[in-house]
């Protein structure tokens, strides 16, 4: 049986190895799910601590317990008591399952004091802790003197050290014995000589998470075992104080565990809470937050993964129909000669089981060095050199494997039940009966699915556009499974509907030129023409599938990096946006007194909280130079720009409807009452509008503007701006909502400034650094206006502005911030675009899309290479014969290698052109879909698929080395068939 097994798989050669490394790549495929979920989670978690550590300057993943000891209990018991507390704090810590990288105890005695210094009268004695930490001779560098010694001196006196600031505060000096004794018992005391000062070994040392000087100002620090011990049987010196901490090593948390972290450690305060422990970790709001973060990357890493998946199925499904087409004449003789069913599924089922072992054991690593590459992916198909993922095998990817090799064994052997049954005589009767019409065309399935993908996506656009128009920015939520799904079945219902009509259409081109086309041409086209449900529409379906997802893939990653740019370009409007704080001097002045545009500029807060009060004094400021940006380093480009929230737009022509901005929650029936009583009243005004101001001349050589979102260029508009200064363009809400026109006047006004005429110049839905989707405090949208900065500045007292700048080709970040830390400038505010999408493309969420996207693409199209090498392995080998006769019917040798290079023109070559429309167009439909992942507030503007030529010609060059492998191998087949036996063969 086994020699029998191997021979078959010695004579199938390049089908067992097709299938293995296809299976091998399926597997890993499978494993990489479980390994790069875990690290991109892993990352996510790691990069939100240490965002949490830079702001709050705490170490997050610290895990702190205190607890005040009795004090008027013997030695014995307060022993008893902190070792009862310290093993709670440890079983409920090791119940985390979490690696910690210190863990340390600290006992203290705080009410201690020198009786051997004299006081002056009216003045207390010198108060001291005397502490102990377990390991702390491993964190400390000392600073003068020496370490401690571990035991009592032959003198009776105990060795101490502390830190230079606790010597200050307490007075003491080193190497001078003290004799303390507790303040609340004077009878007992014993002697201590501080011996040495120290500081921390290491400032990132974690094992100081909680601070040196900040937690343990007034400290001496002994043996811990010696305090624990024969310190505290002396009696003078009694513990009030334990603490137990860990610093979690998050860096290598168990993500499986997270979800449970939370719960476990909410239960373990209330535990803590009712023995009196005092119970302190900083990463519980990050816990909270992760838990909802992680949730969505894993929904969105596992909806990425569809496509691929269902692109596995259909490869294993085509593989193993190919193999039983190429087996079902051995399998018949087999049944012919006596052998039973089971012996024959027996030989396959080892065939199976072997290679699947092999897949099973080698899967998970493939798929492990597959994540450890594409940690490294900044965007589709890009690597750069940063640090990867924190990669490691986990047994769900073995788990993973062994499901892709139970489906793999499952789905080889399902077809070869019924083959078992035919003998080797119904088998050619069989090839001789006319092949009816596959069941998917019977049943009109590709109307079905490219039918039903388009109406569900006509009702997602729909009720997206609803959630948005009712004011839910946030569609996170909404996250649906069927748009992956979706775009999938609509590629597969076209391919379908493609190969339903492709046998017709090469019909008619071969009856219309048939007196035109050679020999080999003619047959070529006969032979497809033919293909009503051979295997040919099987490798058509799938190349198909394979490339039409290869650039959906491709587009949908460069729609999310793209996007990811734009977001960031858009919300900071230039290359560099700054601001700094101006110079004040308070004057008082009549609220009705005259302004003038003179060079001082009084701040929008301000001047707020003035026509708050009812106060005429006014805060005015000095205007910096502003020479000094256009002199920085790297700069091109530089203008003022004033930005202003909460101005006040009015016109007799607006109606603007009137809404409470109270929660309905703290709303009584009166209320409501009077909202409907109302409901018909409308205002005049609007006074929630964000203003911009801009001198158009200079604006429109620093603004970054994608032309898509306006029907004109921003610099028609600016020039419309520039030749009438007077002019305003205002938000599209002004037009929708209000019923302006263009050509209207509007009154402007804000704080103690008086009102001033506008006429309206245009209407806009998009404007550099202007969300449409901001909200104001009653949670409706704010409308935006922009104006001549030159002609508001005279209209108004000038108030701080931002600088917006752009910078030249080639200038470093490190460049222009050296030259503002060299120039007086101090900004308040900073935004550098590249330095913000470096951090937006860091985020684990994109990396996460980019590494699944190109994992996807690149298992895809390994798996397109390998299923057109099975194909035409077979289909060359099958067609030794049909060689022979065409050859002995006159056909030249070269007529067949033509013949073959026009079947693989008429099927590869087309099934790979049409799939590049079908891909276009799933990409147009579906990949807008995509924006569904973030909030709306957010991803502004709008997504887009603008594909790009340097993604499709990595599509191409994968495409021709597929193509060209194929062709080298063939061509290495073809040359090892004799033709002459073929030839003896077709004579007979």
């Amino acid at each position: 049986m086994l020699t029998l097994l191997f021979r078959k798989m010695r004579n199938t050669k390049w089908m067992v190895l097709c299938l293995l490394i296809g299976f091998i790549m399926a597997s890993a495929m499978m494993s990489t799910i479980p390994i790069y979920m875990n690290a991109s989670l892993q990352r996510m978690l790691v990069k939100d601590m240490e965002a949490f550590q830079l702001e709050n300057d705490i170490y997050p993943g610290a895990y702190n317990t205190s607890y005040s000891v009795t004090l008027d209990i013997s030695a014995e018991e307060q022993r008893k008591e902190i070792d009862s507390v310290s093993e709670l704090v440890t079983d409920s810590y090791d119940d985390l399952d979490c690696p910690a990288l210190t863990e340390k105890k600290y006992i203290a005695d705080e009410y201690l004091y020198v009786t051997t210094i004299d006081v002056a009268p009216g003045e207390s004695a010198s108060r001291l802790t005397l502490g102990a930490m377990t390991g702390i001779e491993d964190h400390v560098s000392l600073t003068s003197g020496r370490m401690y010694e571990s035991g009592q001196r032959g003198d009776g006196v105990y060795e101490v050290i502390t830190t230079e600031r606790a010597l200050k505060v307490s007075g003491l000096v080193t190497g001078t014995v003290y004799e303390i004794a507790n303040v609340f018992d004077q009878s007992a005391s014993i002697k201590i000589e501080i011996v040495g000062t120290f500081d921390v070994a290491d400032e990132n040392d974690s094992y100081w998470a909680e601070g040196l000087d900040s937690e343990y100002l007034n400290t001496m620090f002994m043996d811990y075992d010696l305090l624990y011990g024969s310190v505290l049987d002396t009696g003078a010196v009694s513990i009030n104080a334990f603490a137990q901490r860990y610093a979690m090593d998050y860096q290598h948390m168990n993500m499986n565990n997270m979800s449970s972290m939370l719960e476990k450690t909410d239960a373990q305060a209330l535990v803590y809470s009712d023995n009196n422990i005092t119970f302190n970790l900083p990463a519980a709001s990050i816990l909270e937050d992760y838990g909802e973060r992680a949730s969505r990357l894993r929904l969105i890493l596992w909806l990425l993964q569809i496509p691929v998946i269902m692109m596995i199925l259909v490869y294993l499904f085509m593989v193993s129909q190919l193999n039983v087409e190429q087996e079902k004449n051995e399998i018949a003789v087999f049944k012919s000669r006596g052998a039973s069913r089971f012996q024959i599924m027996l030989i396959y089922a080892m065939e199976s089981l072997f290679l699947g072992v092999i897949t099973a054991v080698t899967g998970p690593f493939a798929g492990m060095g597959l994540c450890r590459i594409l940690g490294a992916s900044n965007g589709f198909l890009e690597f750069v050199n940063r640090k990867s993922l924190p990669i490691s095998m986990t047994k769900d990817a073995f788990l993973y494997a062994g499901i892709a090799v139970i489906v793999f064994f499952v789905t080889t052997m399902v077809p070869i039940v019924p083959a078992t049954k035919t003998t080797i005589v119904e088998h050619k009767q069989s090839k001789a009966k006319k092949k009816k019409f596959p069941l998917w065309e019977k049943l009109c399935l590709d109307f079905i699915l490219a039918g039903g993908s388009i109406a569900w996506l006509y009702f997602y656009n729909d009720q997206q556009e609803k959630l948005i128009s009712e004011g839910l920015t946030d569609t996170t939520a909404t996250v649906n499974p069927l748009m992956f799904i979706a775009s999938t079945a609509f590629i597969l219902g076209l391919g379908l509907f493609f190969i339903r009509i492709y046998p017709a259409l090469i019909r008619l081109v071969a009856r219309i030129g048939k007196r035109f086309w050679s020999p080999s041409a003619y047959v070529s086209l006969s032979n497809i023409g033919r293909c009503a449900n051979g295997r040919e529409r099987f490798l058509m379906i799938f190349l198909i599938l394979t490339v039409s997802l290869g650039v959906f893939f491709a587009n949908t990653a460069r729609a999310l990096n793209r996007n990811a740019e734009e977001r960031v370009s858009y919300s900071i409007g230039a290359d560099v946006t700054m601001a700094e704080e101006w110079e004040s001097s308070k004057t008082t002045a009549a609220a009705s007194q005259p302004q003038s545009a003179s060079g001082n500029i009084t701040t929008a807060e301000e001047t707020e909280e003035e026509s708050d009060d009812g106060s005429d004094e006014i805060i005015q400021y000095i205007e910096p130079v502003f020479e000094r940006f256009e002199n920085l380093a790297g700069v091109n480009s530089a203008t003022k720009v004033f930005i202003k929230d909460e101005v006040t737009i009015q016109s007799g022509k607006m109606k603007v409807s009137k809404s409470s901005s109270e929660n309905d929650d703290e709303r009584n029936p009166e209320d409501f009452m009077q909202d409907y009583q109302s409901a018909s009243r409308t205002s005049d005004h609007s006074d929630s509008v964000k203003l911009m101001t801009v001198i158009p001349s200079e604006f429109s050589k620093v603004c970054w503007f994608e032309d898509r979102l306006l029907p004109v260029h921003i610099n028609e508009y600016l020039n419309a701006l520039s030749e009438y200064n007077a002019g305003v363009i205002l938000s599209s809400s002004f037009r929708d909502k209000y019923g302006l026109e263009l050509g209207d006047t509007v009154n402007c006004s804000w704080g103690a400034n008086e009102e001033f005429e506008t006429t309206i110049l245009a209407f806009v839905d998009y404007w550099p650094a202007m969300n449409p989707y901001e909200t104001d405090e009653s949670g409706n949208y704010k409308d935006f206006a922009i104006m001549n900065f030159d002609y508001v500045r005279v209209q108004t007292t000038v108030e701080p502005y931002q600088v917006w700048i752009d910078l030249d080709d080639g200038t470093t970040t490190e460049e222009f911030y050296d030259s503002i830390e060299n120039s007086d400038i101090d900004p308040t505010m900073l935004n550098v675009k590249s330095q913000e999408i470096i951090s937006e493309k860091t985020d684990p969420m994109l990396q996460g899309m980019n590494g699944a996207l190109t994992l996807g693409f690149i298992i895809i199209m390994i798996m397109c290479i390998i299923g057109f090498l099975i194909y035409w392995i077979l289909s060359i080998k099958s067609r030794t014969l049909q060689f022979g006769i065409l050859r002995a019917m006159g056909m030249s040798y070269g007529g067949v290698i033509a013949m073959i290079i026009y079947e693989q023109l008429l099927v590869s070559g087309v099934s790979i052109f049409t799939a590049i429309f079908i891909g276009g167009a799933a990409s147009d439909l579906f990949v807008p879909l995509f924006q569904s992942l973030y909030d709306a507030s957010e991803q502004v503007p709008g997504f887009a698929v603008i594909p790009l030529r340097s993604d499709y010609l990595k599509l191409y060059a994968v495409i021709a080395v597929m193509l060209l492998t194929g062709f080298a191998v063939l061509g290495r087949l073809i040359s090892k068939i004799k033709i002459s036996q073929a030839l003896k063969l077709g004579e007979d």
